[in-house]
């Protein structure tokens, strides 16, 4: 999220506020994968959200970890 917010301010975008919903998908008592949402609080139009949506994808704590991770932007 931090990639998010990074590149939100460095174009000083109107993006009031971030939130980050997770949840896990458990298969024989292990994580197999995560999902992510992240609800992005302000006005924004469909290139911004593209470009947001980029920075959520290029963190490099997702990248690293071993269970596929989805993600998904949302606009409140």
């Amino acid at each position: 999220m931090s990639n998010v917010r990074r590149v939100a301010e460095r174009h000083a975008w109107p993006v009031r506020r971030l939130e980050a919903r997770l949840s896990a998908t458990e298969a024989q008592g292990r994580i197999s994968g995560i999902d992510v949402q992240v609800v992005i609080h302000g006005a924004l139009d469909d290139r911004q959200l593209a470009t947001l949506r980029a920075a959520a994808d290029s963190c490099r704590i997702s990248r690293a970890l071993a269970v596929p991770l989805a993600s998904r932007l949302t606009l409140a």
